[in-house]
């Protein structure tokens, strides 16, 4: 997603200012020794002679060009023709447009700062091309405020943080057979010792639920075990996953035995655990 940020600045008032800031200058230059600094006065002002018009135009454009360089790090280039500029086709009222397609999460809030500091940095690029040639001492400042609006200009393009998702990791769930009739939720996993894997019977049965499937899995599906209550043996299971039917909770629910057992029909390594979960039934 993006959106069109749109700068619409004044050409008029941009060169006016230009005309108004070295008039200053020129004006307390003047002030100084108006005999020996009025010809340095006259030619630091920038007024309506065909030279000064066309030297300010030519800057205009480039500081605008100088503008757009620095807004290509924040368009949008997954669209086509995301920045534009109609200086050349500036309208009667001396108005051109800057239009830039910027990352939705843009703060549309700043979209006024930013024309404002476009309007000021241009003046500034341009009082920098003005005094260049005439008094580059003097250049240099203009050049630093410039900096600064452009500086201030980044900032106001920073991207907002990103909207928090509603939804909640809760939500996640796994799937094992591609199937959402089939997801498998894990109970608990039990670590062989003395050669078998104990778990409390309560706690066992506690995991049932007869709407569910509930499942004891070996990291080796191989193994086969038996299982035990106490001393009796309630199935033997030849491999695993092994799905606990309801005659084998009908058994371990009849019986007084602290703990149940599964113990490996044959050598198991310490490393393999055995699982219990469950999975919705089909």
């Amino acid at each position: 997603m993006s959106k069109t940020l749109t700068l619409s600045l004044n050409k008029k008032l941009i060169i006016e200012a230009v005309k108004a800031d070295t008039y200053i200058t020129g004006a307390i230059d003047k002030s100084a020794d108006a005999v020996k600094n009025s010809a340095l006065a006259y030619n630091e002002q920038a007024g309506d002679d065909t030279y000064h018009e066309r030297k300010l135009t030519r800057t205009l454009a480039g500081a605008v060009g100088s503008l757009e360089a620095n807004f290509a790090e924040f368009i949008d280039t997954s669209v086509l023709n995301a920045i534009s500029d109609t200086l050349a086709a500036a309208d009667s009222d001396g108005n051109f447009t800057i239009t830039i397609i910027v990352s939705d999460r843009y703060n549309n809030g700043l979209a006024y700062p930013i024309a404002q500091l476009s309007q000021e940095y241009i003046v500034n690029k341009m009082l920098y091309y003005w005094w260049q040639s005439i008094r580059p001492t003097l250049a240099k400042d203009y050049l630093a405020f410039s900096a600064e609006s452009l500086t201030n200009i980044r900032l106001c393009l920073a991207k907002t943080a990103p909207l928090a998702n509603s939804a909640s990791y809760e939500d996640v769930s796994g799937d094992v057979n591609g199937s959402s009739s089939e997801t498998i939720v894990v109970k608990t996993t039990i670590s062989q010792a003395n050669d078998k894997y104990t778990i409390a019977r309560a706690t066992f049965l506690g995991y049932y639920d007869s709407s569910s499937k509930l499942i004891v899995e070996c990291s080796d599906p191989t193994a086969g075990f038996t299982l035990k209550a106490g001393t009796a043996v309630i199935c033997n299971i030849g491999s695993t996953p092994y799905t606990i039917t309801a005659k084998n909770f009908a058994d371990l629910s009849s019986s007084d035995a602290t703990n149940i057992e599964f113990i490996p029909t044959g050598t198991l390594g310490s490393s393999n655990v055995l699982i219990v979960k469950t999975a919705t039934a089909s």
